[in-house]
């Protein structure tokens, strides 16, 4: 076998074909690709639609080559039935025999040439390369801890192998044993040409999380981390090898740098009982990915259910456009060299006999022979020493992935995948660069995809993949399944896996409790009582509640009791008011015995006579009714007593033991300053006078300049005022009568009492404070009423008001000796009864400074 032949063969021994690692096209982009997706992206599955997905068994086979592709448009039927042979027991075909399908096979000599057709001749340029990639997946499984983090593991075994940058003119030449005469005679400059292959075996641990959810953006990332065991690896690789050949069996001139080497065991013909052993170190392997969702509509995937809220349609995809990014399969494993195989260069002129090459067998015996060739030919050098090891990178590449939701079960889906080795580094397999197109539906149990494809190896291809239950198959060439058209290779997957999908919980009564833990189904209930209803929300469920229409409390059986007296108010003749147990849950604030409800006094204890209002002083007289309640009288006059007979009550009556004239408070007239004229009479009625002055003598006794007749205020040193009653009194500030202004104006009364309402008291605490300050002033207060309603009534409301201004000014700290009381009932009218205004005007108390 010639040194150049023998690459040839090295080709067609490994079928020279290498894998992509976007193993099951079409599928693994799918949200329901679940473990079979980590592979391409390890972040795939986290807030996917699995609880948990179990990959029992799966298997990718994939081989393409840009060399050449069959032609099935002659093939009569199906691959089946065209390549039937007519005797079974012996796979003969008898182009004369029974089989009427295979009579377009020719004899095997021609068979190839008529039907295999090469993309290369010996004027081409463009390099070619043959790929070959074998994944089965023993098991793999996902499954989600919570929400935000998936966990997994992983074990399969992958074998690829690839050769790549082949010039055409070396490949012709291997493919007839090197006998072209016309490639004769000329030297030939390979720029580079690789040859590489490993099988080997991983065990990986998976980890994804989601790291962002925020409803509109969404971010997960996830990693694998890989245990690798390799089996098989080899590789020949030089970037400038240069040769010219004299026949087909001789080289004249031969230069190169040559990088060669395979592992120990299987390749060097170890044969093993049971499974072989690894033939690497233990390597360590890493896939890491990223990615990103745009949820416009997210909050239509929330919903509320037994008792919890805003939580996430596990069973739905929620974006419209997702983004992914991963880098795969970082890493590599160690391999001991197998044989005798090593780096070696060439660079001889000489004529060299191929035919030494004859003799091997097998990568042992071709080793033996490198070593022979190195030690007996000059030209001929080992790089290294024979019994080394090499490392072998894994097929290191970046994905990039894009997804669009169109409609419901509706996707396309664009997936880009780079290698990112470096095409001079021998120690290595690589993967092609490609990008697919993939329309689908993507439903739970069912999916269809159409995955279109394009690399350099294998141009442009058109494949079916579906998911039918637990079973995932697909074929990335339609060319292949169907067998029409040119075919530049195969790729197909199966799959069996055990898929728990995440549902959303039913519930038939729209109460937000799932059917599997609601107690009613149908009857719509509270999350609280396990779906049965509380229809009046008062925590107590109906089958308990006494009154299931009307929120109540638990001691009551669910009965309400509004007034919070401890008797439900189904029992409570009095529901709004908290009352007592033996007045059937009515109050009796004043406990007369007379429900507050028919009580007309409610807050004051009475008698059944008056519906419950008191009669103080016993005189038959409701206290409401009674003008002197606390004192006996006649209802002549209104309860109040007369007991000297004078025809002014007591309580009007300044002496009420001795009669005397109404004029003056039913006091006979008296003569203060016994000076012969009763006070009444008396102009001066405190100094002692001649009668002909009225009273008042011919003096000034306060020495301010006007004569004591003449003066109001004749003991107090004053000024000259025309306003009456002010004459020789002292003058008042501006200030004091604003004051006195502003606390008449402001004094107003609850309606028929005595009692001064509270917006009133700023201004009375003004004047109170004048008066603390003017210890020598008194204060005279004269109380009147309008004409509405009986005079008596009146007259003793305008002195119960006066009293009342005195009291207020006495908790002032103003001694009772400085306040006069004065009282006139309605007699006194400063404006017009008959109208709303003049009533309100003469409804007053009016308080004056007094100096004496």
């Amino acid at each position: 076998m010639k040194t150049l032949k023998l690459l040839g063969v090295f080709i067609a021994l490994n079928l020279c074909f290498t894998g992509f690692s976007q193993n099951y096209l079409g599928v693994a982009g799918s949200n329901y690709a679940g473990a079979m997706g980590i592979d391409l992206q390890p972040a795939s599955f986290v807030d996917g639609r699995f609880v948990t997905d179990v990959n029992l068994a799966s298997m990718n086979f994939g081989l393409w080559t840009n060399a050449g592709y069959f032609d099935t448009r002659d093939m009569p039927k199906w691959w089946r039935k065209s390549f039937s042979p007519d005797d079974p027991n012996t796979g003969e075909y008898n182009l004369t025999g029974n089989n009427p399908h295979n009579d377009w096979i020719l004899p095997d000599s021609t068979f190839a040439d008529r039907y295999v057709f090469r993309n290369y001749d010996a004027s081409s340029t463009k390099k070619i390369g043959f790929y070959n990639n074998i994944q089965v997946d023993a098991l793999n499984f996902m499954f989600h801890i919570n929400r935000n983090i998936a966990v997994g593991a992983s074990v399969k075994f992958r074998s690829i192998t690839n050769i790549d940058d082949v010039d055409p003119k070396l490949a012709l030449l291997a493919e007839n044993d090197l006998d072209i005469a016309t490639l004769w005679n000329q030297q030939f400059d390979e720029e580079l040409l690789n040859l590489n292959h490993m099988s080997w075996a991983e065990y990986g641990l998976v980890y994804s999380q989601v790291i962002k959810d925020d409803g509109e953006h969404f971010m997960k990332a996830g990693g694998k981390a890989k245990w690798l065991q390799g089996y098989t690896a080899a590789y020949v690789h030089t970037d400038n090898l240069s040769y010219n050949l004299l026949n087909d069996d001789t080289t004249q001139y031969l230069s190169g740098d040559f990088a060669y080497g395979h592992s120990q065991g299987l390749l060097d013909g170890t044969t093993y009982d049971g499974l072989p052993e690894s033939a690497s170190k233990f390597g360590l392997g890493l896939d890491l990915g990223f990615v990103y969702e745009w949820r416009p509509d997210w909050e239509e995937y929330k919903y509320d259910m037994d008792g919890q809220t805003n939580i996430w349609r596990r069973d739905q995809d929620k974006y419209k456009i997702r983004a992914g990014a991963s880098i795969l399969d970082i890493g590599g494993m160690r391999f001991a060299k197998g044989g005798l195989s090593r780096d070696f260069n060439v660079n001889t002129n000489n004529l060299f006999d191929l035919t030494v090459f004859d003799e091997a067998t097998g990568l042992v015996s071709f080793d033996s022979i490198v070593d022979s060739v190195i030690t007996n030919n000059p030209g001929w050098n080992a790089a290294e020493d024979a019994g080394g090891t090499f490392f072998m990178q894994l097929p290191t590449a970046v994905s990039l992935q894009f997804d669009y939701h169109i409609y419901k079960w509706f996707y396309v889906n664009v997936t880009g995948i780079a290698s990112i080795q470096n095409r001079r580094n021998p120690h290595r397999v690589r993967t092609a660069n490609q990008l697919a197109i993939t329309p689908s539906f993507d439903q739970a149990w069912f999916g269809l995809h159409l995955p279109m494809s394009m690399n350099k190896y294998s141009g442009f291809k058109a494949g079916l993949a579906t998911r039918l239950g637990p079973i995932t198959v697909g074929v990335t060439d339609m060319r292949t399944l169907f067998a029409f058209g040119k075919i530049k290779g195969a790729e197909f997957y199966a799959g069996l896996r055990v898929p728990v999908l995440y549902g959303h919980p039913s519930d038939e009564d729209g109460d937000l409790v799932s059917d599997d833990l609601d107690e009613c189904v149908t009857t719509p209930g509270v999350w609280a009582f396990r779906g049965c209803p509380d229809t009046d929300g008062d925590g107590i469920q109906d089958t308990e509640d006494e009154c299931p229409l009307e929120a109540g409390l638990e001691q009551f059986k669910g009965c309400p009791d509004k007034d919070g007296d401890g008797i439900p108010d189904k029992d409570d003749n009095c529901p709004d008011l908290a009352g007592l147990a033996e007045l059937q849950g009515c109050p009796d604030a004043d406990g007369d015995s007379i429900i507050d409800p028919e009580d007309d006094c409610p807050e004051t204890a009475g008698l059944a006579e008056f519906n419950g209002c008191p009669d103080t002083d016993g005189d038959g007289i409701k206290d409401e009714d009674d003008a002197c309640p606390d004192v006996p009288g006649p209802l002549a006059n209104n309860g109040c007593p007369d007991t000297d007979n004078d025809g002014i009550l007591d309580f009007l009556d300044d002496c009420p033991e001795i009669p005397g004239p109404q004029e003056n408070n039913g006091c006979p007239w008296p003569d203060t300053d016994e000076d012969g004229l009763l006070d009444k009479d008396d102009k001066c009625p405190y100094i002692a006078g001649p009668v002909e002055n009225d009273g008042c003598p011919y003096s000034d006794t306060d020495e301010d300049g006007i004569l004591d007749k003449d003066d109001d205020c004749p003991t107090v040193a004053g000024v000259p005022s025309s306003e009456e009653g002010k004459n020789g009194c002292p003058e008042i500030e501006e200030e004091v009568k604003e004051i006195l202004q502003t606390a008449f104006d402001n004094l107003e009364f609850e309606t028929a009492r005595d009692k001064i309402k509270e917006e009133s008291i700023p201004s009375l605490t003004e004047l109170a404070d004048v008066l603390v300050k003017r210890p020598e002033w008194k204060l005279q207060i004269a109380g009147h009423t309008d004409n509405v309603g009986d005079a008596q009534g009146n007259l003793i409301l305008s002195k119960k008001r006066a009293e009342s201004v005195k009291r207020f000014m006495e908790s002032k700290g103003i001694d009772g000796s400085r306040l006069s009381v004065l009282f006139f009932g309605e007699t006194q009218p400063i404006a017009d009864n008959d109208t709303p205004e003049g009533r309100q005007k003469n409804r007053r108390v009016e308080m004056t400074i007094i100096f004496e």
